[in-house]
């Protein structure tokens, strides 16, 4: 859906000289049904018009105030023109929903609204009737709003393809290249990633290297200490038996010394 809203001081709308709705002070909002268009987001579209920000607060801050905090009103008309291609200079509006099921659409629009709002406060126009519109823009304040967003960029795409052939050409010439662009990007990317990939490899080789190395370094120095520990053992062990023996041999010269005398001794007596 497409919405032309406009902050008014007031707006009517007139038929066959009668006026059907007018209101004060609040929006004046036209609104665009296209062909794709259903009843899925009126719920939030309609809390859009009520609680837009357009004017000022009584302090002077601007975008504070929306309709519902200032209780002004709000009058809303079918515009299926809002939804045109040109086809040369006439325009063409067969993207715009048909009659009946528009006019479904855009009541279930005005009733959700009501619905959420004083009623009294909604007034609308004559939907399919030739109308004349009056009204005061405050400001001005006019707001283009199309939601969802995504219909509107089909339909601006398909406009584009309509009106200019050569521009439509072109711009498959244009996603050629982006296509070859974006190629060469992703090549670009690969190539840096192998590059980074093989930088990393080598970098954890070196390291798993400098980690052999340094397992083999503490390898070796643990045997070369375990060595020296066994030979310091072995030499500790030699110097110990040596003790013990020439112990032995001091301990057997004593023993002799003791015989001797005691011999000696005897033989004196």
């Amino acid at each position: 859906m497409r919405f032309i809203i406009q902050r008014v001081k007031h707006a009517s709308v007139t038929v066959d000289n009668q006026i059907v709705g007018k209101i004060g002070p609040g929006l004046l909002i036209l609104v665009g049904i296209n062909d794709k268009d259903n009843d899925e987001f009126i719920d939030h579209i309609t809390d859009k018009f009520l609680n837009l920000r357009l004017w000022d607060d009584s302090k002077g801050t601007r975008w504070k105030e929306c309709v519902k905090s200032l209780n002004y009103e709000i009058l809303l008309v079918s515009q299926f023109t809002l939804y045109q291609v040109f086809k040369g200079n006439k325009p063409d509006f067969h993207f715009a929903m048909n009659g009946e099921p528009a006019k479904v659409l855009f009541d279930k629009i005005v009733d959700c609204v009501k619905k959420k709002y004083d009623p009294n406060k909604i007034q609308t126009g004559t939907f399919g009737a030739y109308m004349n519109v009056d009204l005061c823009n405050d400001g001005p304040v006019t707001i283009q709003w199309e939601y969802p967003g995504d219909v509107a960029e089909k339909i601006e795409e398909n406009n584009k393809k309509k009106n200019n052939p050569k521009d439509n050409k072109n711009e498959k010439k244009d996603d050629k290249d982006k296509d070859k662009k974006k190629m060469e990007k992703m090549e670009k990317r690969k190539e840096r990633k192998e590059k980074k990939n093989n930088n990393e490899k080598k970098k954890n080789d070196e390291k798993d290297d400098d980690k052999i190395n340094d397992d083999d370094k503490k390898e070796n120095d643990k045997k070369e200490n375990d060595k020296k520990e066994n030979d310091k053992k072995e030499n500790d062990k030699i110097e110990d038996d040596k003790k013990e023996n020439d112990k032995k041999e001091d301990d057997k010269k004593e023993d002799e010394k003791e015989i001797n005398e005691i011999d000696t001794t005897k033989k004196n007596e």
